[in-house]
């Protein structure tokens, strides 16, 4: 299937499915609750068209995102992040239309792929990055970006170039937490677009007006999924506030409350119910079943929220200003837009879907 047909085809697994959800707000936004995603994220944005991504994503600033669906299937689901850098401002050039650009056209390139287009993430990603370049109403900008590819069989790829990134959680515990692309503090590894006036004082002066890396440059990981896993992306706007164990409790929280994950205490409950047995057939599901993704994925972005306004808790980006800077006087949360992702994956067997693991949090 566009550059995993092998993979795919030589998979003894039961296959995947996977329900995914997103949530995102603006630095300036107040929080609010549907219109912010819970509501909205459901399978049948997978359905929608590309050139909506532009109006649905108003909420999310210079954070930009997309989810699609490949070949119709749920099984085979193509997701990323990429979150504008506020230092073009600078430059007087607005970083989410560079963001914005390039999940637009990520998400196209997943949604008409040709028989030669291969789909891998990093794949992916450069060809947005090239499109974005070749878009002569993007003048210019940089963004980080965190891009994924979930297969049938399991299998998780991603490409994460920055200070984005992802976190596999499976039932009570850390799988899995990516590292961030840095050159130093609060610089993170970005692909760029330079205006013509940049470039010729780049080739005057020497080294780079703005930081600029190639898609290559990503960090590219594989993965095997379980039946039950979470896998949350993020901007920086989560990890600045909020750390993996506490992304954790908030997850937990959620997938306990539906039933989905359990406690060791509670084997043999109503709570312990399989997570497939609800999520496979979306036809028959409840509304709020439906949109557990989008539900993980909001209650993540608003806990994000939250602590990037509280001045009197120091958050994971105030401990790192105090690491590099003891001097300074900086302290509680970081305001910054927030985009969150959420994907659930669901393993379509029987013998997977009679119980989940038990969870110690």
């Amino acid at each position: 299937m566009y550059g995993y047909n092998r993979l795919y085809t030589e998979s003894k697994l039961s296959p995947f499915q996977y329900r995914v959800g997103a949530a995102a707000s603006g630095k300036q936004d107040r929080l609010g609750a549907a219109e912010h995603g819970v509501n909205f994220w459901t399978q049948s944005f997978l359905q929608q068209k590309p050139s909506i991504l532009s109006s649905i994503q108003k909420w999310s600033g210079e954070d930009a995102f997309f989810m699609a669906n490949v070949g119709g299937s749920d099984g085979h689901v193509a997701l990323g992040i990429a979150d504008g850098v506020g230092g073009w401002q600078n430059q007087g050039v607005n970083p989410g239309l560079y963001s914005h650009g390039l999940c637009r056209y990520m998400a196209d390139a997943v949604s008409r792929p040709t028989k030669e287009t291969d789909l891998k993430p990093v794949n992916l990603l450069q060809i947005g990055y090239d499109r974005v370049k070749a878009d002569k109403s993007i003048a210019a900008g940089g963004s980080t970006a965190c891009v994924a590819a979930a297969l049938p069989n399991g299998e998780l790829e991603v490409a994460n170039l920055g200070d984005s990134g992802f976190i596999i959680l499976s039932p009570g515990k850390v799988s899995f937490q990516s590292e961030p692309q840095t050159l130093g503090f609060n610089t993170p590894y970005q692909l760029s677009k330079l205006t013509p006036k940049m470039e010729a004082q780049r080739a005057i002066f020497g080294g780079s007006q703005q930081i600029s890396e190639l898609p290559s440059a990503a960090d590219t990981s594989h993965h095997t999924l379980k039946h039950g896993d979470v896998v949350l992306f993020a901007s920086d706007g989560v990890w600045d506030n909020l750390s993996a164990t506490e992304i954790l409790q908030v997850v937990f929280s959620v997938m306990e409350k539906k039933g989905h994950w359990s406690k060791p205490s509670e084997s043999g409950s109503e709570g312990s119910r399989a997570i497939g047995e609800i999520l496979r057939s979306s036809s028959q599901a409840s509304a709020p079943e439906k949109d557990l993704a989008g539900q993980v994925a909001f209650a993540v972005m608003r806990e994000a929220k939250v602590l990037s306004q509280n001045q009197k808790r120091d958050g994971p980006f105030a401990k790192e200003v105090h690491k590099f800077y003891p001097g300074e006087d900086f302290h509680g949360g970081k305001v910054d837009d927030i985009a969150v992702l959420a994907c659930i994956a669901v393993q379509d067997t029987a013998g997977s879907l009679s119980s989940m693991p038990k969870a110690k949090l």
